[in-house]
C-alpha cells in the first residue's frame, strides 16, 4: 500500500516552485467507513504540520456512486511533498490504515489542476460542499465574465471564424475563472459553502 510517486511520476518531475497534489482512493472494509474517514480527516491534520502544505480535501464513500473514500494533499511543490512522502509519521499513519481498506490504493500525482480551484483554509481537511453549490459558484464566476466578453467584443469579432470566437473566449474566460472569479467567490461565500 505504497503511495510514494515513482521517479518519472509529475510528482518526482515537477518544477520546484509548481504546487503539487497528490490524490489517493481507497476502498473500505465493509462497516469500517466511519473509521477510514476519522483517519483520513486524522492523516490530514497530520500533513498540515510539514512545510509547504496547502491542505487537504476528503471525500467519503457516497455509495452507490463513489464507494472509494478519496483524498487529496496539495503541497507548494515536489519537493515539499516528497518529504512529507518520505515521512516516518506518514508510513505510520498509513500502517494504520491497512485493516480499514479492502485492496490496493489508487494514488496519481498532478501539477496544479482545477482539483485545487475551491479555496479553503490552508492546512485543513474540509469536506467539499454539495455539487449543485459548486455548480452555482461556476454560474455566478462564469455569468458575468461571459456577458462582458459578448457585450465588448461581439460586435468586433462578429465576422471572425467560429472557431476562432470560441478560442479567444475561452482564452479570456478560463484563467479569470481559475485564479479570479472562482477563488475570489469561494472566498467570499465560504459560509455558504461550508456552513
Amino acid at each position: 500500500m505504497s503511495d510514494t510517486p515513482a521517479a518519472g511520476s509529475p510528482a518526482a518531475d515537477s518544477a520546484p516552485g509548481l504546487p503539487v497534489t497528490v490524490v489517493l482512493s481507497r476502498r473500505p472494509q465493509p462497516g469500517r467507513e466511519d473509521e477510514l474517514v476519522a483517519w483520513a480527516h486524522g492523516i490530514s491534520e497530520v500533513a498540515g504540520t510539514f512545510p509547504g502544505h496547502l491542505g487537504a480535501v476528503v471525500y467519503p464513500p457516497n455509495p452507490p456512486e463513489c464507494e472509494d473514500l478519496v483524498l487529496a494533499f496539495s503541497f507548494a511543490n515536489a519537493e515539499q511533498l516528497s518529504t512529507w512522502e518520505r515521512s516516518d509519521v506518514r508510513r505510520d499513519w498509513l500502517d494504520r490504515a491497512r485493516p480499514l481498506v479492502a485492496g490496493e490504493t489508487r494514488a496519481a500525482h498532478a501539477a496544479s489542476g482545477f482539483e485545487g480551484i475551491f479555496s479553503h483554509p490552508p492546512g485543513q481537511a474540509v469536506t467539499p460542499p454539495p455539487r449543485w453549490k459548486t455548480a452555482a459558484i461556476i454560474a455566478l464566476a462564469l455569468y458575468p465574465v461571459s456577458l462582458l466578453l459578448n457585450w465588448l467584443l461581439g460586435p468586433h469579432i462578429a465576422t471572425w471564424n467560429i472557431w476562432l470566437r470560441v478560442l479567444l473566449n475561452v482564452a479570456i474566460i478560463v484563467p479569470y475563472m481559475a485564479w479570479v472569479g472562482v477563488p475570489y467567490l469561494t472566498k467570499w461565500l465560504r459560509g455558504w459553502l461550508h456552513p
